[in-house]
């Protein structure tokens, strides 16, 4: 569940802020405002948007799952707004995604993840992955060799299989910490 503006005060942020590992500035590059504003959810002073409220829920659910999370560092230097933007809407599905799937149980079948080629399939079904810049994943497409394919339908399958794959880029990241998880 997601927390509340009532429940994201400045002390659950500082908090947050340790656990992610950023700073008042960090947390600021990142989301694309004033490092002042940081400092005024901090203490108290001004209250913490629920956008951003979303944003740091989701990175958290991330962080804690092993996945990467945030924009990557080219599109936070260049003030690429739109693009780090899209970041933490991906995110948020991401956990979004990553919730209901835990919440049926789990994949309901068990896919075959193979992370060189960003893939993941069960029986006739594969669905592909790119890499994101900040070392995420993003669904590419999906086919079916059994049926013509029908999202709506589909969708479950869709998600267990994102879900099958993150825990395997998890793994990867977890053996190898200073490398791509498709290397």
């Amino acid at each position: 569940m997601s927390p509340s503006i009532e429940d994201m005060k400045n002390t659950a942020l500082t908090k947050l802020l340790a656990m992610l590992n950023l700073t008042q500035a960090d947390l600021a590059a990142r989301l694309g405002i004033a490092t002042r504003t940081v400092r005024r959810w901090q203490t108290g002073e001004q209250a913490i948007p629920i956008w951003v409220v979303e944003v740091l829920d989701a990175w958290r659910q991330l962080h804690a799952c092993g996945l990467p999370w945030g924009a990557d560092l080219e599109s936070i230097w260049y003030g690429d707004d739109d693009q780090v933007r899209r970041h933490q809407d991906h995110d948020k599905a991401l956990a979004a995604l990553l919730r209901r799937v835990k919440a049926r149980g789990g994949p309901a079948a068990p896919w075959r993840i193979n992370l060189r080629e960003h893939s993941a399939t069960l029986g006739p079904m594969i669905v592909r992955f790119y890499r994101l810049a900040s070392n995420s994943f993003s669904l590419q497409n999906y086919r079916r060799g059994d049926v013509p394919p029908n999202p709506r339908r589909d969708q479950p399958l869709i998600e267990d299989a994102v879900f099958a794959f993150s825990e395997a880029v998890r793994a990867a990241r977890a053996a190898r910490p200073n490398q791509a998880w498709d290397e």
